[in-house]
This record gives C-alpha cells, sequence and structure tokens, in this order.
C-alpha cells in the first residue's frame, strides 16, 4: 500500500491563515477500506485513531490498537493486512504472550479479546472488569494474562479458557501507569498513583495475585516502563526533569535527564534493556542511554507523539503521531524506513454528498475532508484552523458548499478547489467562557439565494448570497429570537417558502422567509429536538429528539401524520432519502444507525458499526448508499440496495 501526498501552495483570498492542500492515494482503497467491515457496509473512510503500538514478537508484524480496532501491518511493507474488530468501544491496550501465539486486546468495552495470531481469529473473551480495561501483561509461561480496569480491580485470567481466575481488590481508586510479570513468573509487578499523591511499585504474587509488598518511588512523573528483567523503572511525565530511571528494588532513584526541559507521555525500553525510547508531548522522539540517562538521538516530528515501541530485535522503533500516521525510524542511522498515513486525528462531526453524488465532504476538528466515495479516495483536505465543523451544505448548482462550528461563522467554499470565500458572523458569544458558542447547523434555500444559519445563542440567522460575484457574502437579511435555548438544526421546505428551526428548548418554529415572521409552534418532544428534515415536499416534517423519539408531522395543521416512532435511542443526526420513502437517524446508544420505513415508522434496519456516537447520517443522491459519520474518526458507507428494492 502506497499513499502519494501533493501538497499546493496556500490560495489565500481573504483569510492567510486558511491552508488548502491536495492529498491523493492510489489504490490503498481496495485495501484497507474493506477490512474488518461490519454487517451491511461496503467501504470505511479513514483507520480511527492511534492509541497503542506493539510488534509481534517475531518481528514482522505491527499491531495497532485504534478507536475502531487492532489494525495488523506487514512492518517491513506497511501494508494493512487485517484488522481485528468486535470491541464496541476503542481498543485501549495491546498484548503479546511470550511464545507469539495470543494477542489480548483491552477495551473502553469493559472487556479482553484474546486472537489467534496466525490466523487473526478470535479465541475467546475475557467478561469480568466494570469499566474499561487500561493495561495488560501475560506470564512468561504465556499462560495467564494480568489486567488492570478503571473498575478500582485487577484480574488474573486462564489464557487457554478466557475465565477470569483471581480478582484483586486490593489496588483501590488509583491510577495504574504500568504492569509487568517478573522473567520467573513468580511476581507481576505495578507501578502506580496512590490517594496520597504518592506512587509506588508494588509486588504480587503471580499465581495467587496476593499482595507482597511495596517500594515508595519519590517522583512527580506518571507514564512507565519497566525493563525486561525488571531491575529498572523508567518513569517520563511533564515535569522536571522529565525521565527518570529507579532502581525496583530499593526505590532509589539511579539517574535523571537533568538537562533536559521536554516533556514526554510514552516510553518504551529496548529489548536488551540498554536504551529507552521516548515520545513528547510536542513533538519529538528520543533514545536515551539508560545506564548514563543521556540523550543517544532525537528527532522532531511536528505532531504530539501518542505511542513508541521498539522491534523485538531492536534496530527499529514504531513512532504513532497524534496526526494519524505511523513512523518506522531506524534506530542505528536515524533515517525514516517507512511511513503508514491513513489513521484519523479527530473526530468526524457533519458530512454532505455534493449534488451529483461523485463527491463526499465531512467535516472534523481544524479540517474538512473531501472523498471520492466511489474509490475511497481522499482528494483534498482544507483546514479550518482551530475549529470544529459541526455542520456541511451544499448550495443547489453545488458549485459552493457552507460549514459551521466553533468558529460562530459560517463559511463559504469553493467545491472544486477547496478555496475559502468568506464568511457570515453568524453569531454572538454569549458564553462567559468564550468558548461554548457555535453555528450548529446551515442550511441554503432552494434557490440558493440564501443561507440560514442556528447557533447556541438560541439565534437563527438569513444571509444574502451574492450569487454570480466575486465576493458572495451579502448582508443580514434576518434574525429569529423566538427559541429559549440552543437551536440545533435548520431546514428550508423544498418550495423555498418556510424555514424550519429545532432547539434544545425542545420545540419546533416555522417561519415564513417571504414577510420574515413566525408561522407556528409545534411542540411534543419531551427533550431537546436535535434535527428536523424535510420529507413527503412541503408539508411532511420529520423531527429527532434526545427523548428517544421521531415524530412525523403535517407542517400545514401542525398534527402527527404518525404516533411518535419509538426506540430511535437518543438522536442525533435525521436524514430522508432522496425518494422521502426511507428515514435514517444517528444515536449515542450502541453507536447505531436506524433505517425507518418513512409512510408507516416500521423499522427497516439497524447498522452497527462504529465504536462512538454517531454524529450525522446522509443519503446518497441515487438513495442507494447510507453514509454515517462517527467521534471514532471514520466513516462509514453502508449498502442499501436491498433495503431500497424490498421497500419500493
Amino acid at each position: 500500500m502506497r499513499i502519494l501526498c501533493l501538497l499546493l501552495p496556500a490560495l489565500p483570498v481573504i483569510s492567510t491563515l486558511l491552508i488548502f492542500t491536495f492529498m491523493s492515494t492510489t489504490a490503498f482503497s481496495q485495501d484497507h477500506t474493506r477490512l474488518g467491515l461490519p454487517a451491511g457496509a461496503k467501504a470505511r473512510l479513514g483507520k480511527g485513531r492511534i492509541h497503542q503500538l506493539q510488534y509481534f514478537p517475531d518481528g514482522k508484524c505491527l499491531a495497532v490498537a485504534t478507536s475502531i480496532g487492532t489494525w495488523i501491518y506487514d512492518a517491513e511493507t506497511g501494508e494493512a493486512l487485517d484488522l481485528l474488530t468486535g470491541h464496541t468501544a476503542r481498543v485501549k491496550s495491546i498484548a503479546f504472550s511470550p511464545d507469539g501465539k495470543t494477542l489480548a486486546t483491552g477495551s473502553e468495552d469493559y472487556t479482553i479479546r484474546l486472537w489467534d495470531t496466525k490466523t487473526y481469529n478470535l479465541i475467546s473473551t475475557c467478561i469480568g472488569h466494570e469499566k474499561e480495561v487500561n493495561l495488560l501483561a501475560f506470564s512468561p509461561d504465556s499462560k495467564m494474562l494480568a489486567s488492570t480496569s478503571e473498575d478500582w480491580k485487577m484480574r488474573l485470567w486462564d489464557v487457554q479458557t478466557g475465565k477470569s481466575l483471581q480478582t484483586i481488590t486490593e489496588c483501590g481508586a488509583d491510577d495504574m501507569f504500568a504492569i509487568t510479570y517478573t522473567p520467573d513468573g513468580t511476581m507481576f509487578l505495578t507501578y502506580r498513583h496512590h490517594d496520597s499523591f504518592e506512587k509506588y511499585i508494588e509486588f504480587w504474587d503471580g499465581q495467587t495475585g496476593e499482595f507482597l509488598k511495596s517500594v515508595l518511588i519519590e517522583t512527580d512523573l506518571g507514564e512507565a516502563a519497566f525493563s525486561t528483567d525488571c531491575k529498572i523503572l523508567a518513569v517520563v511525565g511533564e515535569k522536571s526533569p522529565p525521565l527518570q530511571f529507579w532502581d525496583v528494588e530499593s526505590g532509589e532513584l539511579l539517574k535523571s535527564a537533568e538537562k533536559c526541559d521536554e516533556s514526554y507521555d510514552s516510553i518504551a525500553f529496548s529489548p536488551d534493556g540498554r536504551s529507552v525510547v521516548t515520545g513528547g508531548v510536542w513533538d519529538s522522539v528520543s533514545i536515551w542511554n539508560v545506564s548514563t540517562a543521556e540523550r543517544l538521538k532525537s528527532k522532531a516530528r511536528g505532531k504530539p507523539i501518542n505511542s513508541v515501541t521498539y522491534s523485538p530485535d531492536g534496530k527499529t522503533v514504531a513512532i504513532g503521531i497524534d496526526d494519524g500516521t505511523i513512523l518506522f525510524w531506524d534506530v542505528a542511522t536515524g533515517k525514516l524506513r517507512n511511513t503508514i498515513a491513513g489513521h484519523t486525528d479527530s473526530q468526524i462531526f457533519s458530512a454532505a454528498f455534493s449534488p451529483d453524488g461523485s463527491v463526499l465532504t465531512c467535516g472534523g476538528e481544524s479540517k474538512i475532508q473531501c472523498w471520492n466515495p466511489q474509490t475511497g479516495e481522499l482528494l483534498k483536505t482544507i483546514k479550518e484552523p482551530r475549529c470544529s465543523v459541526y455542520t456541511i451544505k451544499y448550495s443547489p448548482d453545488a458549485n459552493i458548499f457552507a460549514t459551521g462550528g466553533t468558529s460562530k461563522k459560517a463559511r463559504m467554499w469553493d467545491a472544486r478547489t477547496g478555496r475559502f470565500l468568506g464568511r457570515f458572523a453568524a453569531h454572538k458569544d454569549q458564553s462567559p467562557y468564550g468558548n461554548k458558542e457555535k453555528v450548529s447547523s446551515v442550511a441554503f434555500s432552494p434557490d440558493g439565494n440564501i443561507l440560514a444559519t442556528a447557533g447556541s445563542d438560541n439565534h437563527v440567522c438569513l444571509w444574502e448570497i451574492r450569487k454570480d460575484e466575486l465576493y458572495l457574502i451579502g448582508e443580514k437579511l434576518a434574525a429569529f429570537t423566538e427559541h429559549t435555548e440552543p437551536v440545533t438544526s435548520v431546514v428550508f421546505s423544498p418550495d423555498g417558502k418556510t424555514l424550519v428551526s429545532s432547539s434544545q428548548d425542545k420545540t419546533i418554529q416555522l417561519w415564513n422567509i417571504n414577510t420574515r415572521s413566525h408561522l407556528k409552534t409545534l411542540t411534543g418532544h419531551e427533550a431537546g429536538v436535535t434535527a428536523v428534515v424535510y420529507a413527503f415536499y412541503d408539508s411532511g416534517l420529520v423531527s429527532g429528539s434526545e427523548d428517544g423519539t421521531i415524530r412525523l408531522w403535517n407542517t400545514h395543521t401542525g398534527d402527527l401524520l404518525l404516533p411518535p416512532i419509538e426506540g430511535a435511542g437518543q438522536v442525533t443526526s435525521l436524514t430522508s432519502s432522496p425518494d422521502s420513502n426511507m428515514l435514517a437517524s444517528g444515536s449515542v446508544e450502541d453507536n447505531a444507525v436506524h433505517i425507518w420505513d418513512a409512510k408507516t415508522g416500521k423499522r427497516l434496519h439497524t447498522f452497527i458499526g462504529h465504536t462512538q456516537r454517531v454524529n450525522a447520517v446522509v443519503f446518497s443522491p441515487d438513495g442507494e448508499t447510507l453514509v454515517s459519520v462517527s467521534s471514532d474518526g471514520t466513516v462509514l458507507l453502508w449498502d442499501l440496495t436491498k433495503l431500497v428494492s424490498s421497500n419500493k
């Protein structure tokens, strides 16, 4: 798998802060976009956020724990070989058995899964923890697995059966930073932070889990790693000195990096125990001599490092970076050997198809990405500094698209080039903290002459779009202020005569566009209304709410067309198919996507595959594909062809 990146210079028109880049990929879409897909999905865009890296014991492959599962890569070529899925939340930790036969993955879904490293098949699921699993360690004989959890317990597991052998409750309500078995397997060690703000190395019986003793470590640093012989504890953090080496038996400080003023939050020992590699909070990767605490090599990567690990032969360091890339660093030469790209560095909040369906545009944290939905090719990335993009809409003529988010402004973009065209200073900052206001929704009128914006300042605004002019940003035409809580969504009726807005105040408001006057208020939801969308042309309106229901309204009479549709979960997003026969909703519960018959309210199907909340759903213009985007940092494309044919 190869990824070709071409960086174009910035194209400033109004703001020099907006940087536009092109990134195109080759045939990678034929590979990783179809690995580990959930039932009903035909492609996945994005690989999820990186949490931990670990080499296979033979050094041939690299396992990467992410927000959507565990990726397996060829360590030499960087080719994606498989994606291990099944956890219903992000994977936080991974560990290999010393015999190389088993991979353990610990997740926020409270479970541990054991995988066969040859076939990548699931062997068993370890169930018992009551909160997310943090750390894992195998015994030297590969027969037992120790785990730590946010439930303030440690557990010992039988690797062959996946059954819990011991539950250790003495560990208490403290932060655990490292765990390992001693080479002879008689004990396992933990390094943790007590309620008293003291840090200890603790010794536990390797078979029974009985507490044996503790050694006080007088340090302010947290993240840590034990040497393979369990004689040295290396700790890193954000306080000076940021790297220290401690004697495990005595708790004596051996060495510290006194002349270093950087900050680190990831560390790993080399296989021979003579050096460690650290990943910087800001951007540096460094290799240190354990005996002297002297820095041997260092390289700045420009983005925070979240995970580092040595290859089993000690010749290579794999580096996970917050921007979604994995680097392979040759230890001897300091040169970069290979790069894996495609992991996501942010949540995804919004999505929109271009009117002809050829481009799928998604908004996340500080960027907008445009994809080819047929091939999975990333067409371009537009950077949006310091702004999470919560809403995207294309103009009817497809020439521009508008976005809104935490910048409190609606922005306009050239759909072909990605060039920034201007902004509407849409909504006022009424938060005393100055960071909570946002534009939650934008909508174009059917003729493309007006942009409506919804804000968390409780206002709905209408803006003039100066079509066919060099400067498209026009005047504010109206501001509707009847909502008493943040406005969540706006939509124009298909004939353009009515604007509808929904709000956390549990109401839906209808406005006459020609007279700029209020028409009516729809009430009935018992919690905030999160989304509204038109169906059945001008009279049918659909709303979704945090109360777990979807309601279909006759906008002329204000009456419900059907009884409230139950079982939708806390609705985050809502969309109608092009022919109005189906509705789709995204949910917080089970991170699910539900498909509904718009005429009867019957649930047609539920798609499960995201590991975090679904933030937006959108139909393709031909109605054959549904796209969902999620806080797990990925986009799933669901095949609707069977549902479409069966619903006709």
